[in-house]
C-alpha cells in the first residue's frame, strides 16, 4: 500500500542511470576506481599465475600469454576473434566486468614451427555510453632472431569489425611495434 501523502517518483540509483549525464559520470567514476584497484586482492598477480599455468599445461613452443584488464567503467563482452596463425588453447573470457582481469593463452599451430598471431574483439561502452568494439591483436613470431613481437589495437563503433578485411588489420599490426595505444 502506498502512502497517499507522498508524491513523485523516488530518485534512486537506477533512475539516475537512465539520465545520460549521470550515467556517464557514474561510468567514469567506476573507471577511475577500477584503475586505482588494478591489483587489489592480487588480481593482477592471479591472472599472471593463471596464464603461466595454462602455458605450463600446454607445453613448449610459441604461445602468447594474454592478460586484458577492463577499466572502462562498464562490462566487456566477447564479440569475435580471428586467427592468422595458431589457436586459442581454451576459450576467450566471455565477460570481463569492470575492474576484472581476463586471461587466456593463444598457441602456435600444433606440430608446426610457426608463431601465434590473432585478434580478439570485445564489446563495451565508451565514455559517452555508446556501444563500442575494442580490438586487440598480437603477433608472436616463431623466429625471434629475425622478427619482433607486435601489438595492435583499435576502438571503433559497435559492429565495425563484423565485416573487416583482416589482411588490412594484419598489415597495420605488422607495420607497428611491440606496443600500441588506441583512443
Amino acid at each position: 500500500m502506498t502512502d497517499q501523502s507522498v508524491f513523485g517518483e523516488p530518485i534512486t540509483g537506477e533512475v539516475l542511470m537512465t539520465v545520460s549525464e549521470y550515467a556517464n559520470k557514474a561510468r567514469m567514476d567506476r573507471s577511475v576506481v577500477s584503475m586505482h584497484w588494478i591489483n587489489r586482492d592480487r588480481k593482477k598477480d592471479n591472472v599472471t599465475e593463471y596464464v603461466r599455468s595454462s602455458k605450463a599445461e600446454w607445453g613448449t613452443g610459441v604461445s602468447t600469454l594474454c592478460r586484458v584488464y577492463n577499466g572502462t567503467g562498464e562490462c566487456l563482452t566477447f564479440h569475435r576473434s580471428h586467427d592468422w596463425l595458431g589457436h586459442i588453447s581454451e576459450t576467450y573470457p566471455s565477460v570481463i566486468e569492470n575492474g576484472q582481469w581476463g586471461g587466456f593463452l593463444h598457441a602456435k599451430p600444433t606440430g608446426e614451427a610457426k608463431g601465434s598471431e590473432a585478434a580478439v574483439v570485445y564489446r563495451g561502452k565508451n565514455k559517452n555510453g555508446e556501444d563500442t568494439d575494442w580490438m586487440l591483436c598480437w603477433d608472436n613470431p616463431w623466429n625471434r632472431l629475425q622478427y619482433d613481437n607486435k601489438a595492435y589495437a583499435e576502438i571503433n563503433k559497435a559492429g565495425y569489425f563484423d565485416n573487416i578485411d583482416w589482411t588490412t588489420i594484419e598489415s597495420s599490426m605488422e607495420g607497428g611495434g611491440r606496443q600500441h595505444t588506441a583512443k
